[in-house]
C-alpha cells in the first residue's frame, strides 16, 4: 500500500518568506502543481492534498483545480504555526478556521488531517478530540521518532492503526520510519526524500508493504531564491543544507517513483484496510 500526499502550503510560505516577489515564484509554483496533476493523470493515480486554510484564503483557485481533478482535500492547519506549545483553545481556534474555510472553498466535507510539521506530539495528543469534534476520520500527523519541532518517537506503530483518545477514534496512517547512518528518518518525503539517493528510496518502497510519502512543491522548486538564515537555534549551514541540499533532482526523482510504483490516496486507502484487524492505540 504506497500512499501518496502532499503539503499545499508553499502559496503561503512563499508569500510570508520575503524571498522574491510574487510574480516571481508563484508561476513556478502554478506550474510544478500543473505539471503533477498533468503526470497524476497520466498514471491514473489519485492523491491526498493536505492543504492550508492560508492558501484556500489567499489562493482558492489553488485548491479548487486540485479537487476538480478529482484528488481527496485534507487539512493542514490554517497559518502552519507549529503546535509544540500551543494551548488547547489555540489548536482548536486554528482547526475550525483551516477546515470551515477549505470547506467553503471546495464545496465539500473535510475529513482529513496533517500537523504543520508533525507537531501532534505526546504531550498535545488531546489534538485528537480536537480532529474528532471537527470531523476529522484520517489523521497523517505522526511521526514515530525524534523531530525537529514534532515526533512522537513513543509512537507503537508504523502502520495503520486506529487511534483511541478519550471517546474519540481516529484511523492514523503515520509516517513510516527507517534506520539511516546511525539515525532514524522518513524517506518518502520533505527533505529526506532530496537526501536519499533514489535507488536507496526505490528499495526501501519495494520492501515495504506500506509507504506514506510527504511532497512540498517548494522541494521540487530549483529555481527559488536560497539563503543563509538560522532557525530556531539551529545554525545557518545545516539549516541551509536541509532546506535546499537535492533541490535540483528532485522533482525527476519523483516523477520518476511515481512511474515506477502503484499509489492511491488516503481515502482509497481506507477501503482496502480490515480495520476490525488493525490494533488500537490508546493514547
Amino acid at each position: 500500500m504506497n500512499i501518496l500526499s502532499f503539503d499545499i502550503e508553499d502559496w503561503w510560505g512563499y508569500k510570508i518568506s520575503n524571498l522574491e516577489s510574487e510574480s516571481l515564484w508563484l508561476p513556478r509554483l502554478n506550474g510544478y502543481l500543473d505539471v503533477i496533476l498533468n503526470n497524476l493523470d497520466e498514471v491514473n493515480y489519485k492523491a491526498t492534498f493536505f492543504c492550508l486554510g492560508e492558501v484556500a484564503k489567499s489562493n482558492p483557485e489553488v485548491i479548487k483545480k486540485i479537487a476538480n481533478r478529482g484528488h481527496h482535500i485534507g487539512c493542514h492547519s490554517f497559518s502552519h504555526n507549529f503546535f509544540g506549545k500551543a494551548s488547547y483553545k489555540e489548536v482548536e481556534e486554528d482547526t475550525k478556521k483551516a477546515i470551515y474555510t477549505i470547506e467553503d472553498t471546495i464545496g465539500g466535507k473535510i475529513d482529513a488531517y496533517r500537523a504543520p510539521a508533525f507537531s501532534i506530539t505526546k504531550s498535545n495528543k488531546w489534538i485528537f478530540e480536537i480532529l474528532y469534534r471537527y470531523g476529522i476520520k484520517y489523521d497523517c500527523s505522526i511521526f514515530p521518532a525524534d523531530r525537529s519541532f514534532g515526533g512522537y518517537p513513543d509512537f507503537p506503530s508504523m502502520k495503520p492503526t486506529i487511534v483511541n483518545y478519550g471517546d474519540c477514534e481516529i484511523k492514523e496512517f503515520p509516517i513510516p520510519i527507517i534506520r539511516l547512518l546511525g539515525r532514524e528518518m522518513a524517506y518518502s518525503g520533505g527533505g529526506y526524500f532530496r537526501f536519499i539517493p533514489y535507488n536507496k528510496i526505490a528499495s526501501f518502497v519495494r520492501t515495504s508493504d506500506y509507504v506514506m510519502t510527504y511532497f512540498h512543491i517548494k522541494d521540487f522548486d530549483k529555481e527559488q531564491a536560497r539563503k543563509f538564515s538560522a532557525f530556531n537555534g539551529e545554525n545557518a549551514i545545516s539549516r541551509y543544507f536541509k532546506n535546499y541540499y537535492g533541490l535540483n533532482s528532485a522533482f525527476r526523482k519523483f516523477n520518476k517513483l511515481i512511474q515506477e510504483f502503484n499509489f492511491m490516496s488516503v481515502r482509497e486507502a481506507d477501503k482496502f484496510i480490515k480495520w476490525d484487524t488493525v490494533s488500537t492505540i490508546k493514547l
